[in-house]
């Protein structure tokens, strides 16, 4: 099971397998790979219904991924092309996304370049840094690390594939 921060319930295993057979069905042409991630975006049950309605609506085209936390915590290393699907607060998958870019940036070089892939709520970066310094520092806590300028962050983006 993919590593997946605390808030969400844990996806049950077989609902995953049951909508990625789906989805390899429906989007045969384009030749998924066998294995995929499972991600969770969001704080909590508003904000996660929140980010997935704004995925569906093709306003946010992409996410944020720490490598520390990737270090950390096991997980395999993003690559373009890497399917994921994204849970809801429940722990239900919802959607699937495709990787089709990933670039490393410093957080104190994040700009609104880097941002306008956000949902339009959060691109502005007088909200985007106070609220992912925040996340993040809650998320690095139990490595003792805490956000800084030099610290290097995933800028991910993505297609959607699949909506529920």
């Amino acid at each position: 099971m993919t590593w997946l921060p605390t808030g969400c319930a844990p996806p049950d295993p077989a609902e995953l397998n049951t909508y990625w057979h789906h989805a390899v069905a429906e989007l045969g042409e384009l030749q998924l790979p066998s294995e995929f991630q499972v991600r969770w975006i969001g704080l909590d049950d508003t904000t996660t219904e929140q980010v997935i309605e704004l995925i569906q609506a093709g306003d946010k085209t992409g996410t944020f991924t720490l490598p520390w936390i990737i270090e950390h915590t096991g997980q395999p290393d993003p690559a373009v092309g890497d399917p994921i699907v994204l849970v809801d607060f429940h722990g239900h998958p919802r959607l699937l996304v495709r990787l089709t870019e990933i670039d490393t940036v410093p957080f104190g070089a994040i700009t609104t370049t880097h941002t306008r892939i956000d949902g339009s709520p959060v691109r502005d970066l007088a909200i985007w840094k106070p609220l992912h310094t925040n996340y993040w520092n809650n998320l690095l806590a139990p490595y003792q690390l805490s956000v800084d300028a030099a610290m290097p962050v995933l800028v991910e983006k993505f297609e959607l594939l699949r909506a529920n």
